[in-house]
């Protein structure tokens, strides 16, 4: 999303322009998508939920886990749905 930002800010706005802003949308407030997404980024900040410490090593790693499962499961139905699709065309 810095990436994003910054060649916005950089390279789409006009002087008078405010900066750009970067919204995360997510189903879990606490995803590491969005702990990663804001990496480095301290100036006009906002968050619906603040951790004051990441996860341990063992945390992290069942977090991920947890999230990749999901995804799996997520393409596992896309697959589905696009199967039935094609068999009823």
């Amino acid at each position: 999303m810095n990436m994003y930002m910054g060649y916005f800010a950089k390279e789409e706005n006009m002087a008078d322009d405010n900066p750009p802003i970067g919204i995360i949308l997510s189903h879990n407030k606490d995803e590491l998508l969005v702990e990663y997404a804001t990496y480095g980024m301290d100036s006009n900040l906002f968050v619906s939920k603040y951790e004051l410490y990441l996860p341990n090593r063992n945390e992290l790693q069942k977090l991920v886990n947890n999230i990749l499962e999901k995804d799996t499961e997520k393409e596992r139905r896309v697959i589905k749905k696009q199967s039935k699709k094609m068999q009823i065309e």
